[in-house]
């Protein structure tokens, strides 16, 4: 991609992204952006990097549904027993300890297979006790966007505990909080369906999107379904000022780099995802070697049509991993 190209792809994010990290990506052009990426096997991986942070949705985990992909159980007690420092990374609403619960039931626990869990919901949590977000909350109260989705735990366990009350008068909130895209309790494919509810909300007062990832995977087989960070795209193209609580925001992945050894450097840690936009630009941001998986994941369906090439060829400059990776499991690429 040429530098005019990036330019264009950057301008599309409708400013979603600080100026800083579009001059960083701009910064970062070679020559031979289009060369090949590597496929490695989590071997090779293991036998050059110390710590591993791993996105769970699409690389280890299949959707409610399904659970554990085959094959990364395995994978993650192999890495824990090579001495790899493992820590999960995740986009999730929820919170820790309920994600670390999920979990023990489909056999994956904390100390055999990773090391510790960090969701997007639980740093969340931690800036609304602090009263830290990131915009002015003179009045402690939201407006929320949509309604709780009747199969996920209801966006209340995040407030908590802390002094923000929601108000169901937009002109009475200081921020408006983005909840689990449905309709009538049903996931949708289509971000579009949301489109008239976002731009009804004349007022502009600050978003608050605690899921970045504009789709993820439900379903069996899996299929992409709408989230949080389509529709906060919707309100950064009304020129609404948006917050990104998870990737690709470093605050996440300040908050992950802080659970892992201090001896650790930053190349020794390696990011595996499934999302170019999220897990590979956030990592990129922090100075992390990233990671995609191609045959599992929200761009699994993409690659196959397309073609692995071609579809990394077309991201932006910053969304390209270092190296490729089939699927969290042994014995394969």
């Amino acid at each position: 991609m040429n530098y005019w190209a990036l330019l264009l792809v950057l301008f599309l994010t409708n400013g979603l992204y600080p100026e800083q990290d579009i001059r960083s990506a701009i910064s970062t052009l070679q020559p031979n952006a289009q060369a090949e990426i590597p496929i490695l096997s989590l071997e090779d991986l293991s036998s050059r990097y110390d710590a591993f942070l791993l996105d769970a949705y699409g690389v280890f985990w299949g959707s409610s549904e399904v659970g554990v992909l085959p094959g990364a159980a395995e994978a993650m007690e192999y890495l824990v027993s090579e001495g790899k420092h493992v820590g999960i990374l995740s986009n999730s609403t929820q919170l820790a300890g309920k994600e670390k619960e999920k979990l023990k039931k489909y056999g994956l626990y904390e100390g055999v297979h990773y090391h510790f869990l960090l969701t997007s919901g639980e740093v969340a949590k931690e800036l609304l006790l602090e009263e830290s977000l990131p915009f002015p909350t003179s009045r402690h109260t939201y407006w929320l966007f949509g309604s709780p989705h009747p199969r996920f735990g209801t966006h209340l366990q995040l407030f908590e505990g802390t002094k923000y009350r929601e108000t169901k008068d937009l002109k009475e909130a200081d921020f408006i909080y983005i909840s689990i895209p449905h309709i009538d309790g049903i996931d949708q494919v289509d971000p579009e369906v949301f489109r008239n509810a976002v731009e009804a909300i004349g007022m502009v007062v600050p978003v608050l999107c605690v899921n970045p990832d504009r789709f993820a995977l439900e379903g069996s087989p899996p299929r992409p379904v709408v989230r949080q960070g389509s529709i906060a795209q919707m309100f950064a193209e009304k020129q609404t000022p948006v917050y990104l609580m998870g990737k690709p925001s470093k605050i996440i992945y300040e908050r992950a780099l802080q659970q892992f050894p201090p001896h650790l450097s930053k190349k020794s840690i390696v990011m595996i995802g499934d999302t170019p936009e999220t897990d590979i630009r956030g990592a990129h941001r922090m100075g992390l070697t990233a990671v995609l998986v191609t045959k599992t994941g929200v761009m699994a369906n993409l690659m196959e049509k397309e073609g692995v090439t071609p579809v990394i060829g077309n991201l932006p400059l910053n969304d390209k991993p270092e190296f490729l990776l089939e699927r969290l499991g042994l014995n394969t690429k």
